[in-house]
């Protein structure tokens, strides 16, 4: 059990250094944005003219909810994920832009965290 729990362990750090490497800021920049990606995929998606699925916007105070922190504290950091390109706010709230996932950056640290992912996998069979 202890080793099960070091190999899962290790394997959430590594993925959080992989979206470190990618936000500004500090940890909680990149928990913030990891936030709201979360809340962005789990909302249904809305059909838009032209056939496009638009998932709906997250707010700051839903993600000050999930995470425990003020609303200013949240305020500040996506302010910084704003500043970088890699989040939008908006009216309605705020969203990661889907060309931010389709970075070559991005994708290369997806595909890194997929192979992490076997790794662990095959490690605790």
């Amino acid at each position: 059990m202890r080793s099960a729990a070091r190999i899962t362990v290790d394997y959430y750090l590594e993925s959080a250094r992989l979206v470190s490497d990618l936000v500004p800021g500090d940890a909680l920049t990149t928990l913030v944005f990891l936030t709201i990606v979360s809340r962005m995929f789990k909302m249904r998606a809305v059909r838009q003219p032209g056939g496009r699925d638009r998932r709906g916007s997250v707010t700051v105070y839903a993600v000050a909810k999930d995470l425990g922190l003020s609303y200013e504290t949240v305020r500040r950091h996506v302010k910084r994920l704003v500043e970088a390109g890699l989040c939008h706010r908006d009216v309605q709230g705020l969203k990661v832009p889907a060309a931010v996932f389709a970075r070559t950056d991005f994708q290369r640290a997806m595909h890194k965290n997929h192979e992490n992912l076997q790794g662990m996998l095959r490690r605790l069979r």
